[in-house]
C-alpha cells in the first residue's frame, strides 16, 4: 500500500514544493518517499511515490521501479503475484509484486491487468510506445484521482497532493455538496465527480491512456461475466464452490511480510474471515472492535462469541463522550481534503488509530459481502417479486418465513411491504430513504430523481451490481482507504475477490436468499466454521454509533462551531438545524442522526477549504 502522484506539466517543481509533497505523502508510505523527473515531448513528468513496505521489505523494491523501457509507480497489492511469477520462466530481481506487474505489462501490454487479482492504482510510463497507462482495480479499492485543466494533467492517490502542487484554492462542486445533503451518502459515487471542480475519480475496472500528444482515452478492461454453467448447478454445489473460493480469497489476502489485523464486528462477514483464518488456515489474527454505550449498537457479546471460538486476541475500543470527535472530524477532513461520509467512517478512523498504536501495517475488513451474497432487507422483497411470477408454492413458503422472522425487526415501514415491487419493479423511492426529511432542512431543494446504470434485466442482480459499483462499496472503499492510510495501514477486503463475485452473480436469486434467509449461501458455507450464535443471527450487524454518542451538543466548542459564519448555511436552514440538535427524540431516529452528521461533516469541510 502506497501513495502515487504524477504531475504532467511544462513547469518545473521547486525543491521546497517537492519536499512538501513528499511530506504530505508520508502517511501513505512512511518507509520510503521518492521523486523522479523525466522529460517527455517537451513536458515534464514528475513522478512521486511513497512506500508502505508489505511485500519484500528490501529497498530493491522501492519505486519508481524501472524495467526495460518502463517506469512504474504503484499503489496496492497483487495478491496472486507468486502464482504469476511461477508461470514465467525468468529470474526475478526482487520478491515483490511490483516487479511482476512490469514483466506482465512487457508481455501483454494493456491486457496484463486481467491476470491480476488484487487492488491497485497503477501508472506505467511506456517510453517505447510513447504513452502513459493508468489502471484502477475492478472494485475501486484503491483510488485514482484525475485532474486536467489547461496544459496540466495530474494522477493522484489523494486530493491533498493535487491541491498542494497547484498552489491555488480549488472551487467547490456545489452540486455535489447539495446532492450529498439531500440524497445522502449513497448518491456520492453515482458519478465520478468529486467535491472539487476539475477533479474526478477514474472509474473502477478502467484503463486511462495518455498518448504522446497528451490526449486522454479510457476503456474498460473488465465487466461481470454471464456463465450459464454456474446457473445450472445445484444449491449444494454453490455452497461448496463459494466456500472454496472464499477460503482461497482470504488465504491470498493473508500474504504479507508483516503481521495482519482484523476489524471485527458482531456480524457474519468479519466473523467469517476470523474463523476461516483461524480454523482453516491456521492464522491467528489479532482483532479490533468498537463498542458503543448505546445498546442499539453494542455488539460486544457477539464479538466475544467469535473471538472466543477462534481463540484470538481481542481489542475493544469504547466510544466515549469525553473523546473529542469534533476534533477527530477536523483532523480527518484536513488530512483527506474531503468530507467524512458517515458516522461509521468517523469511528473507523478512531479504530485505525488504535490499530496503528499496536504496530500493525495491514488490516482486513468484511466490506462487500452484503452486495454479493444478498444481504440487505430489500433483497427479500425482490426475491418475493420474482417467486410470485415464477413459482407460487415457493413464494408462499418464502413469504411465510419472511413474515415471521424478518418483518418484525424492520424499522423502515417501506421495507415491511412484501408487495413493494409487484406493481412496479422499477420502484426506487426507498433507496435515498431520508430524502423527504433531509429536504426540510435544506434551502436549495431538489426533486427525488433516481438513476442507476443498467447491468442486468433481473431486478435483484441489477440492484446488487449498482450497490457494488455505485452506491455502497465505493463509499466503503474510499473511506477505508483514507482512514487506514492516515495511519499508514493497508486495508484489505477478502469479499471483493474477482472469482467469488463472478461466481455469485451467476447464482439464482432464490438460492442467494433460500428459506428467506439473507446471505444463505455464505451462512451455509460457514457451518462448522463460524460459531452458531453469530451464524444464526437474523439481524444485520456492523460498525455503527449514534450521533449523540459522538458529539456533545452542549459543549462550548461545539456551540461556537455551529454558530460560526459558514458557507454551509447557504445550503441549510440554520434555525432548523439548531432545533434538530435540541430534539433528542428525533436524534434517536437513524435518518435524522445521519443527516445531522452529514451537515457537521460538510460544514467542517467547507470551513476548512473555503
Amino acid at each position: 500500500m502506497c501513495g502515487i502522484f504524477l504531475y504532467i506539466s511544462e513547469k518545473e517543481v521547486h525543491r521546497n514544493k517537492i519536499l512538501r509533497i513528499k511530506n504530505l505523502m508520508q502517511n501513505r508510505g512512511p518507509d520510503y518517499q521518492s521523486y523522479k523527473k523525466i522529460k517527455f515531448q517537451k513536458k515534464n513528468l514528475h513522478f512521486f511515490h511513497s512506500r508502505l513496505s508489505i511485500q519484500d521489505l528490501h529497498n530493491r523494491s522501492n519505486q519508481p521501479y524501472i524495467f526495460k523501457d518502463y517506469v512504474l509507480i504503484f499503489n496496492g497489492e497483487i495478491y496472486n503475484f507468486k502464482e504469476l511469477k511461477q508461470k514465467l520462466n525468468i529470474k526475478f530481481r526482487t520478491f515483490s509484486d511490483t516487479e511482476v506487474i512490469l514483466h506482465y505489462y512487457h508481455l501483454y501490454k494493456d491486457k496484463c491487468f486481467k491476470y491480476f487479482e488484487g487492488m491497485w492504482s497503477i501508472v506505467i510510463f511506456d517510453l517505447k510506445q510513447k504513452k502513459i497507462v493508468i489502471s484502477r482495480d475492478r472494485f475501486g479499492e484503491k483510488p485514482v484521482l484525475l485532474y486536467k485543466k489547461n496544459n496540466e494533467i495530474i494522477i493522484s492517490s489523494q486530493v491533498s497532493f493535487i491541491n498542494e502542487i497547484l498552489s491555488t484554492k480549488q472551487s467547490f462542486n456545489y452540486k455535489k455538496i447539495n446532492t450529498f445533503l439531500q440524497y445522502g451518502y449513497k448518491s456520492i459515487f453515482k458519478d465520478n465527480k468529486t467535491f472539487f471542480k476539475n477533479i474526478s475519480h477514474l472509474e473502477n475496472g478502467s484503463i486511462l491512456t495518455i498518448n504522446k500528444n497528451f490526449e486522454i482515452s479510457k476503456k474498460k478492461y473488465w465487466k461481470l461475466k454471464n456463465n450459464k454453467d454456474i446457473e445450472k448447478l445445484s444449491l449444494e454445489d454453490h455452497i461448496q464452490n463459494t466456500r472454496e473460493l472464499l477460503i482461497k480469497s482470504i488465504e491470498l489476502r493473508m500474504i504479507s511480510d508483516v503481521p495482519v489485523a482484523l476489524n471485527l464486528s458482531g456480524g457474519i462477514d468479519s466473523g467469517a474471515i476470523c474463523s476461516i483464518a483461524s480454523k482453516i488456515l491456521g492464522k491467528k489474527l489479532e482483532t479490533f472492535s468498537l463498542i458503543d454505550s448505546d445498546k442499539r449498537y453494542d455488539e460486544s457479546s457477539l464479538i466475544n462469541a467469535t473471538a472466543n471460538d477462534c481463540g484470538v486476541k481481542t481489542n475493544f475500543i469504547n466510544i466515549k463522550k469525553n473523546v473529542n470527535f469534533l476534533e477527530i472530524l477536523r483532523k480527518s477532513t484536513n488530512y483527506n481534503n474531503y468530507p467524512v461520509f458517515t458516522i461509521t467512517n468517523l469511528i473507523q478512523n478512531t479504530l485505525c488509530s488504535f490499530i496503528k498504536s499496536k504496530g500493525f501495517k495491514v488490516s482486513l475488513s468484511g466490506s462487500g459481502a452484503d452486495e454479493i451474497y444478498g444481504g440487505y432487507y430489500d433483497h427479500y422483497l425482490m426475491v418475493l417479486n420474482e417467486l410470485k411470477k415464477n413459482n407460487i408454492y415457493k413464494y408462499r413458503k418464502f413469504k411465510k418465513i419472511w413474515t415471521k422472522n424478518i418483518r418484525p425487526f424492520l424499522r423502515n415501514n417501506i421495507l415491511k411491504k412484501h408487495d413493494l415491487f409487484f406493481k412496479n419493479s422499477n420502484y426506487r423511492g426507498y433507496i435515498f430513504d431520508n430524502f423527504n426529511n433531509n429536504t426540510y432542512y435544506c434551502l436549495k431543494k431538489l426533486k427525488y430523481i433516481f438513476k442507476e446504470k443498467h447491468y442486468f434485466d433481473n431486478l435483484l442482480k441489477q440492484r446488487m451490481a449498482n450497490e457494488l459499483f455505485h452506491e455502497n462499496v465505493p463509499v466503503f472503499m474510499h473511506s477505508e482507504d483514507l482512514n487506514s492510510m492516515q495511519y499508514s495501514i493497508e486495508n484489505r477486503s477478502p469479499f471483493l475477490d474477482t472469482n467469488l463475485i463472478d461466481y455469485l452473480f451467476n447464482v439464482k436469486n432464490d438460492h442467494l436468499l433460500n428459506q428467506s434467509q439473507n446471505k444463505y449461501i455464505l451462512r451455509s458455507s460457514l457451518r462448522g466454521i463460524l460459531n452458531s450464535r453469530v451464524l444464526n443471527t437474523k439481524i444485520k450487524s456492523g460498525f455503527n454509533a449514534s450521533v449523540s454518542s459522538l458529539f456533545n451538543f452542549k459543549d462550548k466548542k461545539m456551540l461556537n462551531f455551529l454558530d460560526q459564519k459558514s458557507e454551509i448555511y447557504d445550503f441549510v436552514n440554520k434555525s432548523r438545524i439548531e432545533n434538530l440538535i435540541k430534539n433528542k427524540k428525533l436524534l434517536k431516529l437513524n435518518g435524522y442522526s445521519k443527516f445531522l452528521f452529514t451537515f457537521l461533516s460538510l460544514k467542517t469541510f467547507m470551513d476548512r477549504f473555503n
